[in-house]
């Protein structure tokens, strides 16, 4: 295992790395999540360690290149404010296209939030919807805010960039299945029984749905709401949603 000093060009890079995301590879950090990549089967490119601190052998062995770093040069190397001595560089996923099949996929329309959209695609991925589907203008998935939110389920969900909202829907209609809106002027979420294969629309924060993407849509549901709440965060709405669907 290589040491790096506080100067190294390698270390000098790294912080540019993490600063502006580059294309094909994602950086982690934290403790838990790289161990769960490496179960996972996702190859750790590079790993870097704080010196002093405890380390998971598998996650070391599982490492194509292992550095060494000062335990107070790597607290301004992580993304987060609280690192945890551990931090990889991982190949990015390619976008799958979702072949609208069977089940339920989540389509997000201009979510900008890093946060919001990590929370959508853990849901996602714990409530059993088999592709998220990410229009133009949406957060990078691959964020560190993201992946952090995700709890790392975006290596997990087959995530599909670039969607065009009215194509995804046709996509499941040819199917035999239907494209729901999330709007708070839609049918009340109760009696909603969609036919499976199943797409839902979800806006993005503040502005909800285009107009373009609820006219796609086959109908639309309603979350009922009380205390005069108009709105629920995205996030929110996306897992009752989902779990909604899982028991129908």
């Amino acid at each position: 295992m290589e040491r790096l000093g506080r100067n190294s060009v390698r270390l000098k890079e790294l912080r540019a790395r993490v600063r502006e995301r580059r294309p094909g590879e994602v950086v982690v950090d934290g403790r838990r999540l790289v161990s769960d990549l490496v179960r996972w089967g996702v190859p750790l490119l590079e790993l870097y360690v704080a010196a002093g601190s405890d380390h998971d052998p598998a996650v070391i062995a599982g490492a194509l290149g292992v550095w060494q770093v000062e335990a107070s040069v790597f607290e301004g190397l992580a993304p987060t404010r609280h690192p945890q001595g551990v931090l990889a560089v991982v190949p990015e996923p390619t976008s799958r296209r979702w072949p609208a099949s069977s089940g339920v996929a989540v389509f997000l329309e201009g979510l900008q939030d890093p946060g919001n959209l990590g929370a959508i695609v853990r849901s996602a991925a714990a409530l059993g919807a088999a592709a998220v589907l990410l229009s133009e203008g949406c957060a990078d998935p691959f964020h560190p805010a993201t992946v952090r939110g995700s709890a790392g389920s975006v290596f997990r969900v087959a995530l599909e960039r670039g969607s065009a909202v009215v194509e995804a829907a046709a996509r499941v209609r040819a199917k035999g299945g239907t494209a729901w809106a999330a709007d708070p002027a839609g049918a009340p979420l109760a009696g909603w029984r969609p036919r499976r294969p199943a797409l839902l629309l979800l806006g993005a924060e503040g502005a909800g749905l285009s107009a373009a993407a609820v006219k796609a849509a086959d109908g639309r549901v309603a979350i009922p709401l009380e205390r005069d709440v108009e709105s629920l965060n995205v996030a929110v709405a996306a897992g009752i949603l989902l779990q909604h669907l899982r028991s129908t």
